[in-house]
């Protein structure tokens, strides 16, 4: 695919041992979870604990904390509106896919700067990329069980926690306090993936190349395949909608 940003490896560690010997820069500032997802897709390793962290949502939903006071039923929510009514905030709160256990710290890299599968993996992209993971997805898996957005706490809680917690993938449309804070394109969006599917899904986009990309698609693709040495038989003026 063509991504214009890094993918993203996200792991969480349980013990500050083990966060302390994982590679990463902590920020000199406090420091908005998907801000950090945002300067990984540029290349920065990171990482981050609940002293760290700016925003408490994420914290919560990563299982840096588990103290909610001010809306631990969705009260606030309803304060400011969010929703139209508090059992609405409440139903959505109840919901949501906040980690129950406890998380010391989280790294936040480039994949490519790791050497094994992270937890989680993100990519960040065009609605194009995210219609070739989907199909990459369907290959193998078929319809995606557990796909749920609400355009609220979308790294943290869309792309993060909720695949680790179904162990399957998740969409989201990202939502305003991240477009704002860490500035996405507004035609972004992202996906969380199990560090456990990702080569499933690969292998489901490799394996539909023909069937699903327009020549000039077609083309890039394989100009890239050779470059990397890999062997990629291409059937140009070919895909399930037109064969000539």
């Amino acid at each position: 695919m063509d991504l214009e940003r890094c993918i993203v490896g996200i792991n969480l560690f349980a013990s500050k041992g083990k966060y302390d010997t994982a590679p990463g820069k902590e920020p000199v500032t406090n420091m908005n979870y998907c801000q950090a997802i945002a300067a990984a897709t540029h290349g920065n390793q990171m990482k981050l604990t609940l002293q760290t962290s700016r925003c408490l949502g994420a914290a919560k939903a990563l299982g840096l904390t588990h103290e909610d006071p001010k809306n631990l039923h969705g009260e606030n929510w309803c304060r400011i509106g969010l929703y139209d009514s508090l059992e609405r905030s409440r139903e959505i709160r109840e919901n949501l896919d906040f980690l129950k256990r406890d998380t010391y710290g989280v790294q936040i890299s480039p994949v490519e700067m790791l050497t094994d599968f992270p937890d989680v993996l993100i990519i960040v992209g065009t609605p194009y990329n995210m219609m070739r993971i989907s199909q990459g997805y369907a290959y193998h898996h078929g319809f995606p069980q557990h796909v749920r957005l609400i355009g609220n706490q979308a790294f943290c809680n869309e792309c993060t926690a909720r695949p680790i917690t179904t162990k399957d993938i998740n969409f989201s449309m990202l939502c305003v306090g991240t477009r704002h804070q860490a500035r996405w394109k507004d035609y972004e969006s992202a996906v969380g993936i199990p560090g456990g599917m990702f080569t499933s899904i690969v292998d489901g986009i490799w394996q539909t190349i023909n069937i699903m990309e327009d020549n000039a698609n077609k083309a890039m693709i394989a100009e890239k395949a050779e470059q990397s040495d890999l062997e990629l038989k291409i059937r140009y003026n070919y895909n399930y909608y037109m064969e000539t």
